[in-house]
């Protein structure tokens, strides 16, 4: 009986360490690509979170949605002329026994005018969604949303063929934030990168039209 329940032991270790061997595999090969395609959009990437994530965008639903936050595989640089990031994320919800860990994709985008408010949280990440989202304004397509409800209607229409990998967006001070969960989406940091200049645009564009007194 002893030697059956060391051999049994010995078999889940070595299962365990298979597996930690190619999970680290599988990082540093992510960790790779997107160095990669940082390098062939001129910008810079580091393994590390050298803009402290957690903190730059501490105000957004997805950052402050649990403890721990951390941020890695960070792109960051400029496109068409606009300030863009790329990264890795997750943070916890729990603790001990209950600790999850929730892992995502995020890209932002820098606006230069204050931009209104709206979140967009798509149904499939409804476990993570804030109360904000829970209470929303309204359900359109497969996002909840809270906040102007013009663009709201907008983006959805718009961003019809991000929802089925999870995509959620958030609109908040200058910033604009597209985030899914990292078992949804690729590697592809130029596709997600042109994508959030696309909704950036369009979400200064209706800004523009909501106030066409207005001048930057």
């Amino acid at each position: 009986m002893q030697i059956l329940f060391t051999m049994l032991l010995t078999a889940i270790l070595v299962v365990a360490m298979i597996s930690f061997a190619l999970m680290a595999i599988m990082r540093l090969r992510r960790s790779r690509a997107m160095a990669r395609q940082a390098h062939e959009l001129n910008m810079r990437f580091s393994a590390s979170d050298p803009l402290d994530i957690a903190r730059r965008y501490a105000n957004f639903a997805l950052v402050s949605g649990g403890h721990s936050p951390k941020a890695n595989n960070v792109t960051f640089g400029r496109m068409k002329g606009r300030r863009v990031n790329a990264f890795d994320f997750r943070y916890e919800v729990g603790h001990g026994t209950r600790r999850l860990t929730r892992h995502y994709t995020v890209v932002t985008v820098e606006s230069a005018r204050t931009l209104p408010h709206l979140l967009m949280w798509n149904d499939d990440d409804v476990e993570a969604a804030p109360l904000e989202v829970r209470t929303g304004d309204c359900h359109l397509r497969d996002w909840t949303c809270a906040g102007e409800m013009d663009l709201a209607v907008k983006m959805a229409s718009e961003c019809e063929d991000l929802r089925e990998i999870g995509m959620s967006f958030q609109v908040s001070g200058t910033n604009v934030m597209m985030f899914a969960p990292a078992n949804r989406d690729g590697v592809d940091a130029r596709r997600r990168l042109a994508e959030a200049v696309r909704v950036a645009e369009m979400v200064e564009a209706c800004e523009k039209a909501a106030s066409p007194g207005d001048v930057t």
